[in-house]
Order: structure tokens, then C-alpha cells, then sequence
């Protein structure tokens, strides 16, 4: 058969190949006779113009070596990035890759070179920059023709990091086959339309090429090479030329191996790196090779994102992970992050990771005089250091989206408490590319604000790892580690979580308490704290029997509860004696900063005790303080528990009881279906998780006024005949208890309170347009007193000398309408209550002096 009769055979295949494979960047002929002639404008095959050229014989002995020749001569569509044989001669002089000629090249060196420049599509530059889709301007990174396969190293023991998790191979004295990553490593672009999609300046192409070029637009740049010729048109697909040899990239992990000047931190990275065995890849590499190893492997690193973007946190038998990289720096087809609605080839396509790497030199200025000196001082050697605590330091320096992290953009670029990061050009001595991401020297290490925040105790100190834990687990950290704000951090240790007062048993025949304790082996970092539920005699400080185990939610409702009330906003040594917490609670602190410092919840004030602190730790955002064998527990105490218990308040108490503002349990909504949840005690069912204080006029003052007829009793409600009195008298009563509680609980003692107005929970409706509008009191004082101005002028005064003031209550709602069957606190308020010298009066009739 003739070459023509050949042509004409396949000629109804390019004619496919024209209008499918490549009709995204050109179009059919439509005038182009199939049978008689090839189309002019075709051109010949990659093959056959590469070796036409004269000048690509490098490129041609490796495709005629690696037997690709039939693929790229007469099927299939490809794209070829080239470089000519003068581009060679630069490669073999540089010694690069410790070759001096192309008969130096091994064959996997062969196959990096030929596969890792060649795309399984045809495609011009333009639309290079497209991802799967299309979607046009949103690729930077596009998968070759490269296999996982085509190199292989074999460790040496020499070659094995000296850690745990490589100990046993590398004791054994054998070598071990070992894959980078048994992914596939893409190549990466820099292609006008994705520079322009993703907001990359010109200057921000020039810093992540050293300024070793000044980009113009339009230029391409695939894996750090600039593109001398574009889209060079064959019969089978495209070959753009480079202006180099352009050589597969590694990943981060073995760029950052590399480099001379970063080793200590790239020592760092290996702790959490660990040989993985993997059956199909042994049996591959086995028939690939023609070899008989029993075991190949993969190195990989533990991370929160590794492969198929999933976790890596069990090391090879199967054992928890002490700590996680934010991402795994060899994972060749890294992308940022998993969306159901793109598919990962898109993912991947899109972006790539950064990498903040300093110097030997910095990483010992940090160790030795910066913010890491706190960690020399604790652990000695950075061998020492834990890799829960290391790995802070590490993650910080990952930062998860390339394109977002270019210098135009660095003031958007977070640290690990979500304020800037404050990174500067200056600060990054030069860039190197990887497949997955790019490298950025540094001559700084940016400090995790884990290390200078008020819970670094707990993250170091091993006595407080059940703390640390509820800290990660429910994203704490974040907050904690904030340096806009102050904080003082009460950290209760392990032993004082032994005894946990549980407040969901306050409305049970029996009180009990929560042990909680730390499992170092447990299989799931979200399994390692749990927590034993005793009946418990309050009096005597006994355990009794055991109730079981707590669930996973009951932990998390506990812990959390915990963590907002030993957090305080602000600086507990003002001077003062009560600072509120978190949620709203409030401490009684004495001493503040003294070696004799204590401090006490509600319950310690209910029980006469005081919590002594052990220790004390300034951080950048505020102090630390240590309670060693107990923690601050809040009252039990409801309002109407304390009204109930002091005779002083008896009048007061009547009219609650009688109201319909006082209730065991406490419905939200209306109708028949509204939820209800149960309380321990009667509570005050105006509270909505939040702070109050409550007003306690005296008996005498109340008595004064039901003998004026000026505040009607309960009794005469009862008496009354007439409906519409009896709900107006109804209506004065309850509006009498509103207006004697206030939001925001004010304490005497908690420092000045500059005179302003607050709210009650007394209304008045507007009968022009029905809005409602809340009664306000006027309130001063300081640590001697506080004054409280009606609206009708009188000015009322918090009593002290019988001691009913400032006392704490709490008041809970459960998950359940049951108390019995309650297991989990739904939401809480807080309260102070004072006694005043008289009653506060919203509104007085000029003529009667009756309040309305």
C-alpha cells in the first residue's frame, strides 16, 4: 500500500481530531476534501517537526529512546513544551542534574524530561489558562503526561530522616524503595488570562521570579521557563518553545530538602512524615521494573489534607497521630480545599500552596533571642519540643491559597488567630517553585500567636492537656490567641477536672459530679478526653456510686460551659474585685497578681471558698493563672433561691411566687408545641441568656406600699370580683417586679459605673404606632456604693450593712422539659441581687401619687 493510500486511511481520523480535539482553539475547514489531500494548514506531526527542525536531536533521541515515536508521529493529541538542542547544551553545562551529555541521561531522567513537558491534550496558550469546563482564566496547574512511576528512589538509611517513624527502617540497614508521593506531579503556569482572573501583577511575577526577569504581557511561563515561541501548530497537537529545558518540579517537602539554607526547618517537616507501605504500588513497581522488593513506599505526611483530600492522622500501624500538618507539603496534587460542586482536576487546576520557610540563620535568632526563647527555655533542643507544640509554629507558615498570597495581596494573608499575618517583601530573601506550591525563604520566622497568647501554658504543660484539648477541639484558639484583645485566662489543670459539680444535676435527688480524664492512645483526636459521671454528697466531698459515661455532647456542653467561665475580657489586676467572664457570669477576685491571689465562682461564694491561683504567666494578650485542684464553678443558686432564704426579702418573694413571671419550667413560643425546658428551681422566666441585676426594695418599704393602696397584694387580686380589675391589678403587680430588674449585672466593687441609663424589664406600648419601649432606671457608683434613680425621681440606695448585696445567682434551663431526664444545659442567665432602701416607681400620678 502506498504513502498516499496510508494518508487517505487516516484521514477521517484528523479531520476528527481537528474539529473535537483541538476545535476548542481552532476550527474545522469546512472546504478540506477528506479523501484527495491533507488540509494546508495542518501542518506535519510533533515528530516529524521536531526532527525536520534540525535543531531539537535531544528531544528526538528521547522520544526514540522511550519509544514514543509512533504516538507523537502519528496519533493521539498533544501539547510539547520544547527546548532546542542549544537550550541542551546550557542544561548539561550547568550540571543541573549532575549530567554532562544526553548519554549521561538515565532513562528515568528520560522520562521526567519528555513526559513532564507533555500534556495529554492540544492546546494553545491561551488556553492553558482554562480549566476543566472550560472555565476561562481559572487554571494555573494542569497534570502531564508523567507518571508517579517514572522515578523511584531507593533509600539508603543515610538518605531516612532520623525519626520515630522511620527508626525501624532506618536501623535495619536496607534500602527501601520510596515514592516522593504517589501522585501525579503537575506542571504550572503562568499564562496572561489566569494573571489577570486572580488579580497577579506584573511586579508580583517579578518578586516570584527573584526580579530575574520583568514580565511583559502576554509572556508564558510554565514551570519557572519562559516561553520564547507560542503555539506552534501540528498536524496531531501543539509545541511551544522554551527558552530552557524545563525540568519536572518537585514538591514542597523536597524543595524545601534542597535547600542549603533551610534545613533545620526541613528536619521539622520530616518528624511528621512517615514511610507508608502500599500493596498495588509494590506489585507495579515489581512488574514496571522487573525487581522482586516485598515492600515499596510512599513517604507521606501526617496532615489535616493529604490525598483525595483527606486526613492522614494514624501512623503505619494504625496508631493516633500526637499532632498534624495543616496540609501535606508532599502531596503532588495538592489542592485547598473540598467542594462538592467542582470536581478535584478543577481543584487542583485552580490553585497551589505557599509555604513561608526561614533560614537556618532566622530559625536561630528566633530560638535564641526572639519569641521561640520560651521554647528554648522549656524544652532545651527543638528535638525537645512536642509535636503538638511544633506543629503551631509550622502550620502557621502554611498558608493554604497561592494566588491569595502574592505581594499585592500580603495585608489579606491571616496568622492562626485570624488577624495579619504582617509579612513584607523584604522579608522573603527569594522564591522557589514546587508542583503543588511555592517556597518562600524567609530571613524571619513568623511566630504562631499560640506561643504569646494567654493558653500557651496549656498547650506546653502536660498537667493541662484536657483544658488544651476543649481549646482545639471547639476553636477556642482562635479566640484566645487574638492580639486585639486582653484577656485573663483562668487554666484549671487535670486534677481539678476530677471534679466537676455537674449543674445539670442542681434539680435531681442527687448532685453529681464529672471526672474527666485524657486518653493519649484513644484513635480519634476527638476521642482522647472523656469523662465518668458519680453521684456525689456535696458535704462531705464524696464520690458515690457510678451514673457511667459521659456522651460526646455531654463533653463538649460541659467543657465548653468551663471555658467561658474562666475566660475573663480585660485585666483582672485593675484593682477591682469582680470582673465578668465570657458569658456573662462574673469572679470575685482579691489579691489580683499577689502570690496570696484567689479568686471564686458562685458556687465557692455559696460555699464560703476561695480558689487559690498557683501561678501566673504574662503573655502578650494578657495573663495566665493556674488553679491547681479545683476550678472556678458558677452558683446554684436561682434568684428566687436566694429571695426564698433571706426573710429580708419576703415581701419581695410573695409577690414573685404569685406572679407569672417565676416558673419550673420555661416555654419559648406559644401554643401547645412550644418547646419547654425544665429548670432545677423557680427562675425568673424574663432572663434570655444574659446578665441582670435585680433590685430587692425592703419589707417595709413594699408593706408601706400596700397599706397606701398604692401596690395591690395577691390576696386582694384573689378578692377581686371584677375580671378587668382583677387583670389590671394583675397587670401592676408584674410590672412592679419588671421594673426591679434590670439588664446588665452591676456589682459594688466592680470599679466606677459612670451614671447612664439601663433598661428594665418593664414596657410600656405606644398607642400611636404600638411599638413598645422598655422603663429605664439611672444608675451610678463605685466600689462603696451604687444609687439607683427612678423614673419618678426617687433615687434609691443599695444597702449594705446587712450584707444582702452583691449576691450571685444563676438561673438554667435544660435540653428537656423533665429536670430528671436533663443532660444538657440548653442556656443560662445571671444575675446580682441587691437590697435597696425603697421601691422604684416608673411612673407617678401627680395627684394621687398611685403608680400607673
Amino acid at each position: 500500500m502506498s504513502a498516499r493510500k496510508n494518508r487517505r486511511r487516516f484521514a477521517p481520523f484528523w479531520a476528527g481530531l481537528a474539529c473535537c480535539a483541538l476545535g476548542c482553539v481552532y476550527s474545522c475547514n469546512d472546504g478540506y476534501d477528506l479523501i484527495d489531500e491533507d488540509p494546508a494548514w495542518l501542518g506535519s506531526s510533533i515528530y516529524d517537526y521536531l526532527k525536520s527542525n534540525g535543531n531539537y536531536t535531544n528531544v528526538v533521541r528521547m522520544i526514540d529512546d522511550l519509544g514514543y515515536t509512533e504516538v507523537l508521529a502519528r496519533t493521539g493529541s498533544k501539547t510539547l513544551f520544547v527546548a532546542d538542542d542549544d537550550a541542551y547544551a546550557r542544561f548539561y553545562n550547568s550540571g543541573k542534574w549532575g549530567v554532562r551529555s544526553y548519554e549521561e541521561l538515565s532513562m528515568a531522567q528520560k522520562k521526567q524530561l519528555l513526559y513532564g513537558s507533555m500534556i495529554n491534550n492540544a492546546c494553545q496558550v491561551a488556553y492553558l489558562s482554562s480549566s476543566t469546563g472550560p472555565t476561562e482564566g481559572d487554571c494555573m496547574r494542569r497534570l502531564t503526561s508523567a507518571s508517579a512511576y517514572d522515578t523511584v528512589p531507593v533509600l539508603r538509611p543515610i538518605d531516612m530522616p532520623d525519626t520515630k517513624y522511620w527508626a525501624y527502617y532506618k536501623n535495619s540497614g536496607k534500602t527501601i524503595p520510596c515514592l516522593a508521593d504517589m501522585t501525579t506531579a503537575p506542571m504550572i503556569h503562568f499564562i496572561e488570562a489566569y494573571l489577570q482572573n486572580r488579580r497577579i501583577s506584573n511586579d508580583d511575577c517579578n518578586f516570584l521570579f527573584n526580579y530575574a526577569t520583568e514580565r511583559k504581557p502576554g509572556d508564558a511561563n510554565v514551570n519557572g521557563v519562559m516561553m520564547v515561541e507560542q503555539n506552534i501548530r501540528c498536524s496531531n497537537g501543539f509545541v511551544h518553545k522554551m527558552g530552557d529545558v524545563m525540568t519536572p518540579l518537585p514538591n514542597l517537602a523536597n524543595v524545601i530538602a534542597g535547600m542549603p539554607r533551610a534545613q533545620q526547618f526541613s528536619k521539622m517537616l520530616d518528624r511528621f512524615s512517615a514511610p507508608y507501605y502500599d500493596e498495588s504500588l509494590t506489585q507495579e513497581y515489581n512488574r514496571l521494573y522487573g525487581t522482586s522488593y516485598d515492600s515499596v513506599f510512599q513517604k507521606r505526611y501526617f496532615s489535616e489534607r493529604s490525598q483525595k483530600g483527606q486526613p492522614l492522622n494514624l501512623t503505619q500501624k494504625e496508631e493516633p497521630v500526637e499532632a498534624m500538618l495543616k496540609f501535606d507539603p508532599g502531596w503532588n496534587e495538592y489542592y485547598s480545599e473540598l467542594n462538592a460542586s467542582v470536581s478535584t482536576d478543577v481543584l487542583l487546576q485552580q490553585d497551589m500552596a505557599v509555604m513561608l520557610v526561614p533560614t537556618d540563620a532566622a530559625l536561630t535568632d528566633y530560638w535564641e533571642n526572639g519569641a521561640g526563647k520560651v521554647l528554648k527555655d522549656r524544652y532545651g533542643t527543638w528535638e525537645n519540643v512536642p509535636d503538638k507544640v511544633l506543629s503551631k509554629l509550622l502550620n502557621v507558615n502554611m498558608l493554604n491559597s497561592f494566588s491569595n498570597s502574592v505581594p499585592s495581596k500580603f495585608s489579606t494573608v491571616l496568622n492562626d488567630a485570624n488577624d495579619e499575618l504582617k509579612i513584607k517583601k523584604e522579608d522573603v530573601d527569594s522564591v522557589f517553585f514546587a508542583c503543588n506550591g511555592a517556597v518562600y525563604l524567609t530571613n524571619k520566622v513568623f511566630s504562631p500567636v499560640a506561643y504569646i497568647s494567654v493558653s500557651f501554658p496549656a498547650l506546653v504543660n502536660e498537667t493541662m492537656n484536657i483544658i488544651n484539648w476543649a481549646i482545639e477541639q471547639y476553636d477556642y484558639d482562635v479566640y484566645l490567641n487574638s492580639q486585639n484583645s486582653t484577656y485573663s485566662f483562668f487554666i484549671p489543670t487535670n486534677q481539678g477536672l476530677l471534679t466537676y459539680v455537674d449543674p445539670c444535676s442542681f434539680g435531681k435527688n442527687q448532685t453529681q459530679v464529672y471526672e474527666f480524664h485524657y486518653d493519649e492512645k484513644a484513635q480519634t483526636e476527638a476521642e482522647k478526653v472523656r469523662a465518668f459521671i458519680f453521684n456525689y454528697d456535696v458535704e462531705s466531698g464524696i464520690r458515690l456510686d457510678s451514673i457511667g459515661e459521659a456522651s460526646t455532647t455531654q463533653i463538649r456542653d460541659r467543657l465548653t460551659d468551663i471555658l467561658e467561665t474562666h475566660i475573663v475580657v480585660g485585666n483582672v489586676e485593675s484593682g477591682e474585685k469582680y470582673y465578668r467572664t465570657k458569658d456573662g457570669g462574673t469572679i470575685f477576685v482579691e489579691n489580683a497578681g499577689k502570690p496570696n491571689m484567689t479568686v471564686a465562682g458562685g458556687w465557692q461564694v455559696e460555699h464560703g471558698e476561695k480558689l487559690p491561683v498557683a501561678q501566673i504567666y504574662k503573655e502578650e494578650n494578657g495573663k495566665a493563672y493556674i488553679l491547681e485542684g479545683s476550678l472556678i464553678q458558677t452558683a446554684q443558686k436561682s434568684v428566687p433561691d436566694l429571695l426564698k432564704e433571706h426573710d429580708e426579702f419576703s415581701k419581695f418573694y410573695e409577690l414573685l411566687e404569685g406572679s407569672s413571671i417565676m416558673s419550673n419550667v420555661i416555654s419559648t413560643g406559644s401554643g401547645a408545641d412550644a418547646p419547654s425546658y425544665a429548670c432545677p428551681s423557680p427562675s425568673i422566666t424574663l432572663f434570655n441568656t444574659f446578665h441582670y441585676t435585680v433590685y430587692v426594695p425592703t419589707n417595709e418599704s413594699i408593706q408601706a406600699l400596700h397599706d397606701e393602696g398604692k401596690l395591690p397584694t395577691w390576696d386582694e387580686v384573689e378578692a377581686e370580683q371584677d375580671e378587668d380589675e382583677k387583670e389590671r391589678m394583675t397587670e401592676q403587680i408584674e410590672k412592679f417586679l419588671k421594673y426591679h430588674i434590670q439588664d446588665n449585672s452591676l456589682y459594688i466593687g466592680q470599679g466606677k459605673i459612670a451614671e447612664a441609663d439601663y433598661e428594665t424589664s418593664a414596657y410600656e406600648i405606644n398607642g400611636a404606632d404600638n411599638t413598645i419601649s422598655y422603663c429605664r432606671l439611672t444608675v451610678e457608683g463605685d466600689d462603696s456604693h451604687l444609687t439607683v434613680k427612678d423614673a419618678a425621681g426617687n433615687k434609691r440606695n443599695v444597702l449594705k450593712n446587712g450584707g444582702l448585696y452583691n449576691l450571685m445567682a444563676r438561673e438554667y434551663q435544660y435540653n428537656t422539659a423533665d429536670v430528671a431526664s436533663a443532660s444538657e444545659i440548653y442556656t443560662t442567665s445571671y444575675a446580682v441581687v441587691h437590697q435597696i432602701d425603697g421601691p422604684l416607681m416608673w411612673e407617678k400620678d401627680a395627684e394621687t401619687g398611685n403608680m400607673e
